[in-house]
């Protein structure tokens, strides 16, 4: 079989998507306080890259299997620019003119859509650049710390998604700690909002982050395996007009296999410490 320039970039653009998505759920998974909050910034970065790449894979399927396979011009991918949110809207809109049925269940306020939504604001240049911004004085600075908006998002999942034994888990390690140190040590690491801690909450405030991030990649995995299915549904569609011009050479992949990682079981994925 013969394969055509489409098909190479269309392959190129699904290992870019998968690359950034594993890369940001195992950043996700491995950050943490001290001299691992900068791996929080990289699985920003990589998260919010990866999913617009993913969501515009659906716009650009959805027009090549509207158009005898001619992918849309620029414009139409480049106007949403990093706008997750928009990206979303538009490939819920792409599946209820299909009959697709995959996004229906993810509402704004459940929580794949609730990251979807922080990962929206961090791709703003007043998020990505919320640092830099703050240190020259410039007028993007719409975010507040998207290290600090985290934290408020752990502290969230540990109140509505952590189950009362995982709670408890994080205060006794605080207590250990208080036990086994007492005034014999002192901590100088700061929670997410740059708060000092003493070794008690250092050891609790860990121990939360840990547990929701575990809760977080799991909420993104199964979105990921609904856009996945999603895309698979575009490719048949695609598929089906390539065999009916009877062309020579094939114009899009089995998009599907580059997103196989993410297998929705929670058990698995709260276990799993390192993507793909």
């Amino acid at each position: 079989m013969q394969f055509s320039p489409t098909w190479y970039l269309l392959e190129q653009e699904g290992l870019l998507a998968q690359a950034c998505l594993c890369n940001g759920l195992t950043a996700l998974r491995r950050a943490n306080l001290g001299d691992k909050k900068g791996l929080f910034y990289s699985a920003f970065f990589e998260l919010s890259i990866g999913f617009e790449r993913v969501l515009k894979l659906v716009l650009i399927l959805d027009h090549m299997a509207r158009n005898q396979l001619v992918p849309p011009d620029s414009k139409t991918v480049e106007d949403y620019g990093h706008k997750l949110r928009a990206l979303f809207d538009a490939a819920k809109a792409v599946c209820a003119a299909r009959n697709v049925t995959e996004l229906d269940g993810f509402q704004a306020d459940s929580l794949p859509i609730v990251i979807l939504g922080f990962l929206d604001d961090f791709a703003h240049p007043g998020g990505r650049y919320s640092n830099i911004n703050k240190l020259t004085g410039h007028r993007h600075q719409a975010m507040a710390d998207p290290i600090a908006r985290w934290g408020e998002m752990a502290s969230q999942i540990m109140r509505t998604q952590a189950n009362a034994r995982e709670r408890e888990r994080a205060q006794l390690n605080g207590r250990m700690a208080s036990i086994a140190f007492g005034d014999a040590a002192a901590s100088l690491m700061s929670d997410l909002d740059q708060q000092h801690m003493d070794v008690a909450s250092l050891h609790v405030r860990a121990s939360e982050l840990d547990t929701a991030a575990k809760y977080a990649i799991y909420a993104l995995v199964t979105l990921i395996a609904a856009l996945r299915d999603v895309i698979d549904s575009l490719c048949d569609s695609a598929w089906a007009v390539n065999r009916a011009a009877q062309a020579g050479a094939a114009e899009v992949p089995a998009m599907k296999e580059f997103f196989q990682f993410a297998w929705a079981d929670r058990q698995y994925v709260m276990r799993k410490r390192q993507w793909p």
